[in-house]
């Protein structure tokens, strides 16, 4: 890790810092004051006094982008300085579960959390409120943190705040059952008397009719209790002369929209702007890179009064920011402490007729953050070189003379308050959820690359975007990939955006090189039929300093012929062949007849990993992705997602959820075979192990094997949750705790499963899943079980 410099070390003097990391969720940046909000309070403040007033004694960054646009990857990425892919918590749920419930897949076991080094300091920690952090709470892992309070979605039994009230205050807040199908009038026909008659709480999903929380108390009111806690903590601690570090956990302006009716009445709904794009996707048809369900029916004076109702909510948080700077000027401690105000991510907030996050605008990737520490940062600066929520760590560590670690891929910001940043310096942002219109039902791989004049977003199987970052204009309407006169820095920002992203699931191109008298002979795999290719080459493995030595490559080979003596670096770069435009579910083409999709969906990414080549004749290298999460049983190599499995070259034991699955899928027809045993089966009927094939991502997949009460089946995973039951047999005698062969025949529609060498099922899927991966899935519950016999063979 980079020390600051010496001029900024000499005016921190000795004195131990106290730290306070603010974070909320779901807060864009220009919803803020000092961020150019047009909203105002009815009294004519501004919406957020508290942070205009932070920000006027510290320093406001204008180009602060979210590791991902999706809560626990985010989260994760800032706690350990690290992005979404390094840190392997890519996703929002685990096992389509709320976080909380397994160490994996989360946090890659061996990265410390946040709390780690301010611990190892001598600094007393604490984390009060939400987290969302995969993996926090389970086997003793802490993030660093000596106290935790106040959970919310992380799995915390005793410490999280459905344990208030038996779970109504959590019920309550978050809306949900029983009070979702609920009238607002069966729930309080007093306090809610202005409720259209007949509405529900799952009508009212943005608050559109302007209507203040379920909880009856505002003391109650999560935000509230976790800030009362944390000021219980920076008393305790002030009072003990204790050096402390202190993650505040906010939950809003995260929807519901609802806050105590205090707030509401702060803000006039009649007074509240619209975008000028609330509307615009009913006649010009779906953003096609934000997924589907995101685009909202919500306009006029629903949507007036829906962003009256955010805007209370980042009232609530205001409050809650000035309470702490006031406890902070009470105690005498505010020229010794740094406060730190983030979001983990933005809201789109009716921009372009969206709501939610899930995409790469600006309303959704920016968010807000300003660092106050006055004793060594300048009163009202403002820093417009872009960073990234992973340099939170590598910031506080450096400013609190913290031994922070070389592992951080963020950096501190206070060189680039000094205006002495990398000007070459790229951000990145990355999200791989459940789809965009582009491919509604697919795990989507989307990466942001974006430097100081202009942002890259790629998706997957997808046409590019580029946007240049002082345009003017709404930026789905200027996406300068579509002009062939931007093609050379198209690929460019690809190469830097791509290059040493590792997702396991979308494994890199494999290439060999050969060093020759008559050049440097490069061969690669495909990356989808009719792809191009550009190559590149360094004489340092950083693609922003690379050199396109050839374009448009429709071969897999290339031989360069004048490569400099020594080390060379390489890259080969794919480009996929868009065959179609895009046709959202009106009808409606955004983008008319330009080419938008690929016909079909390549499950590798589009670019060989930085190859580096030593010039000789003679030389030969051979690259290959390696997965992060892998192991070795039966002679094949597999990945995993959740708890590694116990492996010997004959046998696999799990002990935990995890689903492992070949590193490539298969092609063509198959046949897949393995002894498995359930030693241990978890408390449901289908808490047992069973084979997996087709696996095309965590929602979509071909299940077999034996649930608790004898039945041997097929199912089909259909979503998040749907599962669909093609075929079953009951077998007398069975026990799932016995070892026993399975193996299924894939063959186009038709899947063979024998047991033990008899075959049992034989069903037929007319709408078949294509030929994907191959595996097993461990459910969450199950608590042992065992692998071996694996065998895997195509089929003529």
């Amino acid at each position: 890790m980079k020390n600051i410099s010496n001029e900024l070390s000499l005016r921190f003097g000795a004195k131990r810092r106290n730290v306070i990391l603010i974070v909320s969720d779901e807060h864009r940046a220009d919803s803020c004051g000092c961020y150019g909000s047009p909203i105002r309070q009815v009294d004519g403040r501004s919406p957020t006094p508290a942070l205009d007033a932070l920000a006027a004694g510290g320093v406001r960054f204008d180009a602060m982008y979210c590791a991902s646009p999706l809560s626990a990857p985010s989260r994760a990425a800032y706690m350990t300085g690290m992005y979404p892919h390094t840190t392997t918590a890519l996703h929002h749920k685990m096992q389509r579960r709320e976080a909380g419930l397994t160490r994996f897949p989360g946090v890659l076991d061996g990265i410390p959390g946040m709390g780690h080094y301010f611990r190892e300091a001598g600094y007393r920690t604490a984390a009060i409120g939400k987290m969302h952090v995969h993996g926090e709470c389970v086997d003793g892992w802490d993030l660093g943190f000596d106290e935790r309070e106040l959970r919310f979605y992380t799995q915390f039994p005793g410490n999280h705040y459905a344990d208030l009230k038996d779970g109504d205050l959590n019920r309550r807040y978050r809306e949900i059952p029983p009070y979702l199908k609920m009238t607002y009038r069966e729930i309080d026909p007093v306090r809610f008397s202005r409720a259209p008659e007949g509405l529900t709480v799952a009508r009212n999903g943005e608050n559109q009719h302007y209507l203040e929380t379920l909880i009856e108390h505002e003391d109650e009111v999560y935000d509230m209790l976790v800030t009362d806690r944390s000021l219980d903590f920076i008393d305790r601690q002030t009072r003990d002369q204790t050096p402390f570090f202190i993650h505040v956990g906010l939950e809003k302006p995260h929807r519901p929209w609802t806050v105590p009716q205090s707030y509401l009445d702060r803000f006039n709904p009649d007074e509240m702007p619209l975008p000028d794009t609330i509307a615009e996707w009913r006649e010009k048809g779906h953003f096609p890179f934000a997924q589907t369900w995101c685009h909202t029916e919500t306009v006029d004076d629903e949507a007036r009064r829906a962003i009256a109702a955010y805007s209370a909510c980042v009232a609530e948080i205001d409050d809650c920011v000035e309470r702490i700077v006031a406890k902070c000027e009470a105690l005498g401690i505010l020229d010794n402490t740094i406060i730190l105000y983030t979001s983990d991510h933005g809201e789109s907030l009716y921009d372009y007729g969206l709501i939610e996050k899930h995409n790469m605008l600006e309303p959704s990737a920016q968010v807000p953050f300003i660092l106050h520490a006055p004793w060594c940062l300048p009163a009202g600066a403002v820093v417009r070189a872009p960073a990234s929520l992973i340099d939170i760590l590598p910031t506080l560590c450096d400013m609190a003379g913290v031994q922070g670690s070389d592992a951080f891929e963020g950096m501190s910001l206070l060189e680039t308050v000094a205006g002495k940043q990398d000007p070459d310096r790229l951000v990145f942002s990355e999200f791989y959820e459940a789809g965009s219109g582009t491919r509604p039902n697919e795990f989507l791989p989307v990466r942001m690359g974006l430097n100081a004049a202009c942002k890259y977003v790629y998706t997957h199987a997808a046409a590019d975007q580029l946007y240049a970052r002082d345009q003017d204009g709404p930026e789905p309407e200027n996406n300068l990939a579509f002009d062939p006169a931007h093609e050379a820095a198209v690929s460019r920002m690809r190469l830097c955006t791509l290059d040493a992203w590792e997702l396991d699931e979308y494994p890199q191109l494999s290439a060999e090189i050969d060093v020759k008298a008559d050049g440097v002979h490069l061969h690669w795999e495909v990356a989808a039929p009719d792809a191009r290719y550009d190559v590149y080459r360094a004489a340092r493995p950083d693609p922003r300093h690379a050199r396109r030595i050839a374009g448009g490559i429709r071969d897999l080979s290339y031989t360069d012929p004048s490569p400099a003596d020594g080390v060379v670096y390489y890259w080969v770069l794919g480009h996929y062949a868009l065959t179609r435009p895009f046709t959202d579910p009106q009808g409606k083409r955004r983008y008319g007849s330009l080419l938008v999709t690929t016909e079909a969906y390549p499950r590798s990414l589009p670019i060989t990993p930085c190859m580096r080549v030593e010039i000789r004749d003679g030389w030969r290298g051979r690259f290959e992705y390696s997965p992060l999460l892998s192991s070795t049983l039966f002679d094949l190599p597999w990945i995993h997602i959740g708890m590694p499995p116990d492996v010997t070259p004959q046998r696999a034991e799990i002990t935990g959820p995890v689903t492992l699955l070949t590193p490539r899928p298969q092609t063509g027809a198959y046949a897949f075979s393995a002894e498995l045993q359930t030693e241990v089966p978890g408390k449901n009927p289908g808490d047992t192990l069973k084979l997996l094939v087709n696996y095309q991502n965590m929602h979509h997949y071909y299940l077999i094997g034996f649930n608790q009460d004898g039945t041997l089946g097929i199912w089909r995973q259909r979503g998040e949750i749907a599962q669909e039951e093609l075929g079953r047999k009951n077998i007398a005698g069975a026990d799932v705790t016995k070892p026993h062969i399975l193996r299924v025949a894939m063959k186009g529609e038709s899947l063979l499963v024998a047991l033990n060498g008899e075959t049992v099922l034989d069903v037929t899927d007319p709408d078949p899943l294509p030929p994907g991966r191959a595996g097993f899935e461990a459910p969450l519950h199950l608590k042992a079980a065992s692998i071996s016999m694996i065998h895997l063979e195509p089929l003529a």
